[in-house]
């Protein structure tokens, strides 16, 4: 799994939640959840997405990003091979 795929599956399920927690802010159907995301998530490979969300902050702070762009941007682009970790037998 690449750090996009860890990045967007994250970012669904707290997006989910975000939604669940503040439905004043994400007013949006609850159903609409994956079609957002995708939205969402073109922006962010793109560069163009707003990381100042609860969702997106929750991601960050789940998988240890740092919340500035930099960082985030940096995190998605590292291959599966660089964060893989080795065993010892």
């Amino acid at each position: 799994m690449t750090n996009f795929e860890r990045f967007a599956e994250a970012y669904r399920r707290n997006l989910r939640r975000a939604r669940e927690s503040f439905p004043d802010v994400y007013v949006w159907p609850i159903d609409q959840v994956d079609i957002v995301a995708d939205k969402m998530l073109a922006a962010v490979q793109r560069g163009s997405a707003n990381k100042d969300s609860h969702a997106f902050r929750w991601t960050c702070k789940e998988l240890g990003v740092k919340h500035t762009y930099k960082a985030i941007n940096k995190f998605i682009k590292q291959q599966e091979s660089e964060n893989a970790q080795v065993t010892p037998l």
